[in-house]
Formats: C-alpha cells, structure tokens, sequence
C-alpha cells in the first residue's frame, strides 16, 4: 500500500510534464528566414492550435514577391497555412488582394 502512495507524485508530475509539453507542441510555431546572409530560425506563438510546427514564412526573403497567379499550389498553401496559423487570418487566397493583406500583417 505504501509503495502505491508514492507513485502518485511521480504520476502526477509526469502528467503535468506531459500537459506542458502538448501546450507548447499545439501553440508554437517556427519559420525559417531565407535573407541572403541572416537566415535564422523564428519561434512564434500559433493562432490556433496545431500539431503542426514548421511552417514556411513566403514573405521572409530577400525575393520581390510573387503575384497570386504566379505561385504554385503549394506555394498558396504554404501561404493559406501561415496567414492562418501565424497571423491569425482566414483565407482562401483567391484574388491578389488577400495575398496583399497576408503580406502586409506579417511582421
């Protein structure tokens, strides 16, 4: 009986290890630069929970930015992802101008 009662903090503590784990594994986020000379990784706190981490920034290079009808489908997808789970904005990018307003939010 007294060997039960001592498992209970080592129980409790990994539960809660485990909890703080899932919490930061669902709220953050990670970008990788692409400048010419400083690219480095950005942590970021999501929108929304996800499981997922890496996350491409397109608007995070040295490039001029492409318009919407030159981006490929997965390029408009990496962009949807990130304007949702970086900035917090919901689209479908159908028209160039909500390609502007994910560029213009991002810091």
């Amino acid at each position: 009986m007294e060997n039960r009662t001592r498992r209970w903090p080592k129980i409790l503590a990994l539960s809660l290890m485990t909890a703080t784990l899932l919490a930061a594994w669902l709220t953050t986020g990670v970008y990788k630069t692409r400048f010419a000379e400083d690219n480095r990784l950005v942590f970021f706190i999501k929108q929304q929970p996800s499981f997922r981490v890496a996350f491409v920034n397109p608007f995070a290079t040295d490039a001029d930015s492409k318009p919407l009808s030159r981006l490929s489908a997965q390029e408009r997808q990496e962009v949807i992802d990130y304007c949702r789970y970086r900035l917090g904005i919901a689209t479908e990018l159908k028209t160039q101008d909500e390609l502007d307003n994910c560029e213009g939010a991002s810091p």
